[in-house]
């Protein structure tokens, strides 16, 4: 007797550096379906996650696959249509959405009339219900539960651009209207910005912050900022629990180099560690004028972004420069030489222990730790700040400087939302709502910082 069906689940499949050329079918005179392609030249893909269902049997092994041809499709068009460079978000939303239906044995082009019975609507349901699990298991923060509805509300209006004959809407458009600071030229003390959405956003847990940001966001103040800077260039000391005792310990130059990387620059922990040798280079002398070297960085170079995304960074020029001083130096040459007879075919990261090892995002976080505790030293007070708070501290003193500089505000937080590979625009309205509430004009006055930076910010 054969193995019956036991299980349907959907699964990814990642397929790497294939060229795809688009396809023209056509019946040829036997009736048969033939498929041409258009006379182009192909176009190298180089990542993708495709969909499957698949059929397992009682024995455990799959008797049936099929491709999930209308996720693969989106997919697809992301890539061709879209440039995205990556599209490994996606793949798990739609992963998880798909899995979803498949559990509850629904479709997703079965969107009846009552909206609670809608497929997108009980997923945002679903979502919500894993934002507030107690099950660390099961549990998923809230920035990871709107990335995923927000891929599936743009698969749906993927297939509503092309007129899919849904029999009713699978969500409903909202504008938000969110009050604003004025531009200097306005007449008006305030100005609104209108926001087109859906009625599936996913409704983040409330915080306890005082101005309603989340901590995660949180910059640093300008008093934070100049304490925090002495510890990391001027006396670089720290503070370390040896056998129970505090003692007064030397900060490594790498860890500066990386958190000042993180602050000047917006870079995420992970991207900070994995930042590449190949790209520190000399500034020319239009790149000092201008005050910084502009870059992209990816998965194409070894950076390891969020989602494998792919964008454009700014570094100080100066930054760059002590940068590139560090990697032409004796101790970076000795540990590089290291790295390298280890993975003689990788190109070499900028931070590098004593053993030829990248740093792990754990020595990372226990230096920083070391930081924190002098830091509040230093303060008085205690220094709650993590580190992924430098980038919010580089979005909120960089929005400051170029709206103080008349650049519009749609301008300026388009400018942002690159440079930080945002796809959304309301984590930049987080970033926002600090600008207007954090200071007063004096004290907005100490935040500025001259994006023609002085090297001797940067001296150790």
């Amino acid at each position: 007797m054969l193995p019956r069906v036991l299980s349907v689940e959907v699964i990814s499949y990642r397929v790497k550096n294939f060229e795809y050329k688009t396809p023209i079918p056509y019946v040829d005179q036997h009736g048969e379906i033939c498929v041409d392609y258009v006379d182009e030249s192909p176009v190298l893909i180089r990542d993708i996650t495709f969909l499957y269902e698949v059929e397992m049997d009682t024995d455990g092994n799959v008797a049936h696959a099929k491709g999930i041809d209308v996720a693969n499709a989106y997919l697809m068009h992301l890539v061709l249509n879209r440039d995205h460079k990556c599209v490994s978000l996606q793949s798990r939303s739609l992963i998880h959405y798909f899995s979803f239906l498949n559990d509850r044995e629904m479709k997703w082009n079965e969107i009846p009339h009552r909206q609670n019975k809608r497929p997108t609507y009980r997923f945002k349901r679903y979502l919500e219900d894993l934002c507030r699990s107690k099950n660390q298991d099961s549990k998923l923060g809230v920035s990871t539960c709107q990335g995923y509805m927000r891929c599936v509300v743009n698969f749906y209006r993927y297939m509503l651009a092309r007129r899919y004959p849904f029999d009713n809407a699978p969500f409903e458009h909202q504008v938000i209207s969110i009050s604003t600071q004025a531009s200097a030229s306005s007449m008006q003390a305030t100005q609104s910005i209108n926001i087109q959405t859906t009625d599936l956003r996913i409704k983040a847990a409330k915080t306890n912050n005082k101005n309603g940001v989340p901590s995660r966001l949180i910059a640093l103040s300008a008093f934070e900022w100049t304490e925090l800077d002495a510890v990391l260039r001027k006396d670089r000391r720290i503070l370390r629990n040896i056998n129970g005792k505090e003692t007064v310990g030397a900060l490594a130059i790498e860890f500066s180099l990386i958190f000042l990387l993180m602050r000047y620059s917006g870079l995420r922990r992970e991207e900070a560690v994995t930042f590449k040798s190949s790209l520190i280079t000399k500034p020319t002398t239009e790149q000092i004028a201008n005050g910084y070297v502009t870059f992209r960085i990816g998965l194409f170079c070894g950076v390891e972004t969020k989602n494998g995304k792919e964008r454009e960074i700014e570094v100080p020029a100066y930054l760059m420069m002590k940068l590139r001083e560090y990697v032409l130096s004796k101790r970076y040459t000795q540990r590089r030489s290291l790295y390298e007879d280890a993975n003689p075919d990788s190109d070499a990261p900028v931070f590098i222990n004593n053993k030829g090892q990248r740093f792990s995002a754990g020595t990372l976080n226990a230096r920083w730790g070391e930081i924190r505790k002098m830091v509040s030293k230093r303060l008085g007070r205690d220094f709650h700040h993590k580190p992924h708070n430098l980038r919010a501290s580089y979005a909120v003193f960089r929005l400051y400087t170029l709206l103080d500089a008349g650049i519009p505000q749609s301008d300026a937080f388009t400018f942002l939302q690159n440079k930080l590979g945002h796809s959304d625009l309301g984590t930049l309205l987080h970033y926002l709502q600090q600008v207007q509430e954090d200071a007063s004009g004096a004290e907005k006055a100490e935040h500025v910082y001259d994006y023609l930076f002085n090297l001797s910010e940067f001296e150790f």
